[in-house]
């Protein structure tokens, strides 16, 4: 027996007192893993992505608000930093709570969205899974623009699937704006302007004067960012200039179809944006503007995968692959290490995407012919499918979860009464298999994460903080090359110069692309020993390498000096 016609009656709607528990359980269990994690370094130190959108929005905050250069980057987040930042002063405790607010809201939004066309049971089911999913709440806590694009994107599902239908212009505005930003923190979010076109465009007499709303909309947001980027010099650039490395490390000849960064050791974003640029011009042979960079990139790409096809093709598969499977594909910070911290994570950690995939596929059987059902499931897929046209992380995959809750909620609580259980539950059977499939070690996620902290810890000037977490790292995973790398500067920094050597040389048998660095630390380790010809030596086999290493080169000219003066 299927679920009767007047329980989908969107008329209907949430219950008041549903979705204020939804919204208080969404943030209890949010501010619950906040307090947890007070002190602990992954909320103390900002990594990565973290740290460059908190010194941006800083940036902001003092009064630079047009900035200088082409964004690199998706600008909405830093802004929405510097907007906080300006009127509250550095707060990024503020931030989190704001975001948690936000969250919570999220899954206020995908209940009432949910309830469209479902039962008032499916709808409270889907808002409590997204309450209580983990790593929805991990971005939370986190200065880091996944969980800002998470709500947008739960604010989009709700006005697409409650108010397309409404005959007002304002809400293909509406739409559009929304959207807009959205694509002001995901680029790839643009794509849903075919739903959203869908949506909105299914009454013929109405559809021209309803999509025109809906464009101008999308466009009132992001033609200010194209006119000020074409202003200095990036060339009509609506979002960034990104996306074009992006798409070559996402699909070169060298892609695994995880973030790999263009120089081995440098992925930060201001690293990325310097190397892109030095090694197209380098190949190109000509001064580009940023567009003309990220053009250059998208070219070699394609040239790549012409020449590779049969690669091209594995490749999608893994995408594929990693973008169902059950893991959070990490970027600078791995998932497991604020859960190792908080009880919240660890106990919500069992609602992951390797359940939820099989729930919403599952549910998606059992609502497949329902109004707003197909324009949310192709939300879905098409989401998917812009991630597997670039690279898989888990930050980008949330973005397909806010479309996927309405179905495993509805599996929660309709599909197993519905006359499509069957197919229901082989699409819950596959889900499940295509989860949970074994993938190929990439390395301990604790390792990396402890790696890339030493490293910030570096940077700040602590290396006992840094020597500390960098033999962590060494100890879960002694084939890390960066591990080493930074195990041997913290040591050369606290002056254990005999100690360092060892990591030094592991790091460049470990990772070639570190050997000129690693020369460089020895040929400064043999001088401050006392052995200038050994110095020498190694110096020059590393300005060989790398003909501008600003280490090498200045140690180099001291040795020489030294020389000289004797």
């Amino acid at each position: 027996m299927g679920v009767r016609d007047s329980e989908l009656d969107p008329g209907g709607g949430l219950p008041a007192r549903a979705g204020l528990g939804i919204f208080f359980l969404a943030l209890v269990v949010r501010l619950w893993a906040l307090t947890e994690l007070a002190g602990s370094p992954w909320n103390d130190v900002l990594l990565g992505d973290a740290r460059h959108f908190d010194e941006w929005g800083q940036r902001i905050a003092a009064g630079d608000w047009r900035g200088g250069e082409v964004f690199y980057q998706a600008p909405l987040y830093p802004y929405f930093l510097g907007c906080v930042y300006a009127l509250f002063g550095h707060a990024t405790r503020l931030v989190r709570v704001l975001q948690c607010c936000l969250g919570a809201l999220a899954a206020t939004w995908i209940a009432r969205g949910t309830r469209s066309f479902a039962s008032p049971r499916a709808s409270v089911a889907a808002g409590c899974l997204a309450a209580l999913y983990a790593p929805a709440i991990w971005y939370d806590l986190q200065i880091e623009k996944t969980s800002l694009a998470t709500s947008l994107s739960a604010a989009l599902f709700l006005v697409m699937v409650t108010r397309s239908e409404q005959r007002t212009p304002r809400w293909p505005v509406l739409a559009g704006i929304t959207l807009g930003a959205l694509t002001l923190l995901r680029e790839n979010a643009a794509i849903l302007l075919l739903p959203l076109a869908w949506a909105f465009g299914r009454e013929r007499s109405e559809r021209a004067r309803r999509l025109a709303a809906l464009a101008a909309g999308f466009a009132l947001v992001l033609l200010p960012v194209a006119l000020r980027n074409r202003a200095l010099g990036g060339g009509f650039l609506p979002t960034a200039s990104n996306a074009g490395v992006n798409f070559y490390i996402g699909n070169g000849a060298e892609a695994d179809g995880e973030y790999r960064p263009l120089v081995a050791g440098r992925g930060h974003p201001d690293h990325e944006r310097e190397d892109a640029h030095r090694i197209a011009e380098d190949l190109s042979g000509r001064a580009l503007s940023p567009g003309a960079v990220s053009w250059f990139w998208f070219t070699l790409a394609l040239g790549e995968i012409r020449d590779e096809p049969g690669h091209f093709a594995l490749l999608l598969l893994q995408k594929l692959r990693l973008l169902a499977h059950a893991d959070e594909i990490m970027d600078a910070v791995a998932f497991e290490v604020f859960r190792d911290e908080s009880l919240v994570l660890r106990v919500l950690a069992l609602l992951s995407f390797g359940v939820l995939l099989p729930l919403a596929l599952a549910g998606a059987a059992a609502a497949w012919g329902r109004p707003h059902a197909g324009v949310t499931l192709a939300s879905a897929a098409l989401v998917a499918l812009s991630i597997v046209a670039f690279f898989v992380v888990g930050r980008f995959r949330l973005g397909v979860v806010p479309f996927l809750l309405p179905f495993a909620g509805i599996a929660l609580a309709e599909a197993w009464s519905s006359a499509r259980r069957i197919p229901a539950l082989g699409l819950l059977a596959l889900g499940a298999l295509l989860a949970f499939c074994p993938l190929p070690s990439s390395g301990d996620p604790r390792s990396t994460s402890y790696a890339n902290l030493a490293s910030e810890l570096l940077r700040r000037d602590d290396a006992e903080g840094a020597e500390r977490w960098a033999r962590e790292a060494r100890a879960r995973d002694p084939g890390s090359a960066e591990a080493a790398f930074n195990l041997g500067a913290a040591l050369r920094r606290r002056e254990k110069l005999a100690e360092a050597v060892e990591p030094f040389t592991a790091a460049m048998r470990l990772e070639p692309a570190y050997e000129a660095d690693c020369l460089a630390e020895l040929g400064a380790i043999r001088a401050l020993t006392g052995d200038p010809d050994g110095a020498r030596e190694l110096l020059q086999r590393a300005l060989a390498l790398d003909p501008q290493h600003p280490i090498a080169r200045r140690n180099l000219e001291a040795l020489e000096r030294a020389h000289r003066s004797e």
